[in-house]
């Protein structure tokens, strides 16, 4: 279970990195940033919303690490 929370704050990182590149170039015209920001419009003018989730299942990973590290 520890490594799914990590694999998805490793996901929502890179997500984030995407949406964030995606809404920097969205105003150059059609390509595959307005694409991306049209689909998802709520993240693309708020990536940092996937920031606090990576965050969260971060935090939910050193939890479980901890939790692990204690029953042993």
């Amino acid at each position: 279970m520890k490594s799914f929370f990590l694999f998805l704050a490793i996901v929502s990182a890179g997500a984030y990195v995407v949406l964030l590149t995606a809404a920097k170039q969205a105003a150059d015209g059609p390509n595959w940033a307005s694409a991306l920001c049209k689909t998802a419009q709520p993240l693309c003018h708020m990536p940092q919303q996937l920031l606090y989730a990576c965050a969260g299942l971060a935090a939910l990973w050193m939890v479980a690490v901890f939790v692990s590290a204690i029953r042993n």
